[in-house]
C-alpha cells in the first residue's frame, strides 16, 4: 500500500506529526520540571503563581499522553503527576521543601479542570490526525472523519 504515492504521502505525514507532538509532549515535561525546580529554589509563594501552575498542568497532561494514561481520569492524572514529580532533582533540598513542593504539585492536579476544547484538540494530534489532507482523484466517495463529518478521500472506497 505504501507503493501508493498519495498513502505514502499521508503515511509519511503522521510519522511527522507524531514526532512533532512527542517533541512537544517532551518540551512541555521539560518546562513543568524547570517550573517545579524553579518554584522550590526560589520559595517566594505559599503555591504556585498563575504561570508556573499552568506549565505544571501542561507537564501533568504531557506525562499522562507518554504513559498512556487519561489525563481527564483523577488517579491516572494522579500516577502522571507522580511520574512527572519523579523526573525533578531533589538533591540539595530540605525534607521539608521535597514534601511541599510535592504536596504544592499534587493538590495542582487535584484542582485540575481538562477543558473540553484543550482535550479533543491534544487527542487529535495525539491520533496522528493534524495537518493530513485528502489528496485528489475526483472520486465522490466519503469516509468519516474523527468528528463525525464526512470527508472525501479521492481514492475510490
Amino acid at each position: 500500500m505504501l507503493d501508493v504515492p498519495e498513502i505514502r504521502q499521508i503515511w509519511d505525514n503522521i510519522q511527522q506529526n507524531k514526532e512533532a507532538f512527542q517533541r512537544q509532549l517532551d518540551q512541555w515535561i521539560n518546562d513543568a520540571v524547570a517550573a517545579i525546580t524553579a518554584w522550590t529554589k526560589d520559595y517566594e509563594h505559599n503555591d504556585f503563581q498563575p504561570e508556573q501552575g499552568n506549565t505544571i498542568a501542561m507537564g501533568i497532561i504531557a506525562e499522562a499522553f507518554q504513559r498512556g494514561l487519561d489525563p481527564k481520569d483523577d488517579k491516572q492524572r494522579m500516577t502522571a503527576t507522580n511520574h512527572l514529580l519523579n523526573r525533578v532533582t531533589w538533591s540539595g533540598l530540605s525534607e521539608f521543601m521535597t514534601n511541599l513542593t510535592q504536596a504544592r504539585t499534587q493538590q495542582l492536579c487535584d484542582a485540575m479542570a481538562l477543558p473540553q476544547n484543550l482535550m479533543k484538540d491534544l487527542l487529535l494530534m495525539a491520533g496522528s490526525r493534524a495537518g493530513i489532507s485528502t489528496g485528489g482523484g475526483g472520486s465522490n466517495s466519503e469516509l468519516t472523519n474523527w468528528d463525525g463529518t464526512k470527508k472525501k478521500t479521492g481514492w475510490g472506497m
